[in-house]
């Protein structure tokens, strides 16, 4: 019966973290991202596995040069970058291969690993306490 017990009371706890990380209503606010609207362009949202604000610095050294782009939103709490871009110049695919060229996985679209190898440490780790992305995946 204390088995039990402290089985049921570590479920709890662990429960508890996972939606202290990504808000107090975990299925809600982490199935939203950044807002981001710019006149004339698209939005897609995009999920990845970028953790730290070093990762949003080389999104922000590289995403506004992609041809299409118009401007993007990175948030930390969710990995989700949202990304406007001109139709007429570019496709939610050549964006998530960009962004996995970065070293990042972009939706379903894997990293390149090579790139994702010379990252920081502090892009390539979660970070502590957190044992899932927000998107839900474990």
């Amino acid at each position: 019966m204390k088995k039990i017990i402290v089985i049921l009371t570590l479920a709890v706890f662990s429960f508890t973290a996972m939606a202290q990380h990504c808000g107090s209503a975990a299925a809600t606010k982490c199935s939203e991202g950044p807002k981001l609207e710019v006149k004339g362009a698209e939005t897609i949202i995009i999920q990845t596995n970028a953790y730290s604000v070093k990762s949003n610095e080389i999104f922000k050294e590289n995403l506004p040069f992609l041809k299409g782009v118009k401007d993007f939103k990175y948030d930390e709490k969710t990995y989700k970058v949202a990304v406007a871009y001109d139709p007429k110049k570019t496709t939610p695919d050549a964006i998530r291969a960009s962004i996995a060229k970065l070293g990042f996985d972009a939706d379903k679209v894997k990293a390149n690993e090579q790139a994702r190898a010379k990252l920081p440490a502090e892009c390539r780790t979660m970070p502590k306490g957190c044992s899932h992305s927000c998107s839900g995946k474990h």
